[in-house]
């Protein structure tokens, strides 16, 4: 679905202006300030649990959107780096193809993961056992530290959609430390 087009043809029709294109908005989770603009929409958080929500909104309408969650905890809580890979990784079924790299922004080291193959999508919660089999599903995350406790960011999708967003996804989690 493209969530821009109902947006211009009420602007059109009130007479207001969108945001172009280079308009950026900001989401401060922790100590780190996000800048996102289009195709990134902001979403209202689907559980007390998630600090942030968006949805990628794919121009192609053959790409599925999808969306990036937020969670933050607080110091000392969410687990530790390699605690919460070993958990997404084991959201796939069987062993599924990974790779996990760091990166070093302004003192601090990123992780990223990308994990690909049948993913299963818990319905009802991570915890309600209620599983669906995705295959051909990618997730992309990042893990940002901070003494005020880790930032998760966390997307998950059809493998040709997640491609198709990947470096977007890269932009947005180095956003904090872009100047």
């Amino acid at each position: 679905m493209k969530l821009t087009q109902p947006l211009a043809l009420a602007a059109v029709i009130l007479g207001f202006a969108l945001p172009t294109l280079g308009d950026d908005e900001t989401i401060t989770v922790s100590e780190f300030t996000f800048k996102y603009g289009e195709p990134w929409v902001r979403q209202q958080v689907a559980s007390p649990m998630r600090a942030g929500q968006f949805t990628y909104d794919h121009e192609d309408e053959k790409l599925k959107d999808v969306d990036l969650v937020i969670y933050f905890f607080g110091a000392g809580q969410g687990g530790g780096i390699q605690a919460n890979i070993d958990r997404w990784i084991g959201q796939f079924e069987g062993t599924p193809k990974y790779s996990i790299d760091k990166k070093s922004f302004g003192g601090k080291d990123v992780t990223f993961l990308e994990a690909s193959g049948t993913y299963m999508e818990s319905m009802g919660g991570p915890f309600s056992g209620n599983k669906t089999s995705q295959p051909d599903y990618t997730m992309l995350a990042a893990i940002l530290p901070s003494d005020q406790g880790a930032v998760f960011l966390k997307l998950t999708g059809p493998n040709d959609s997640v491609e198709a967003l990947k470096e977007d996804f890269n932009k947005f989690a180095e956003s904090p430390f872009a100047e």
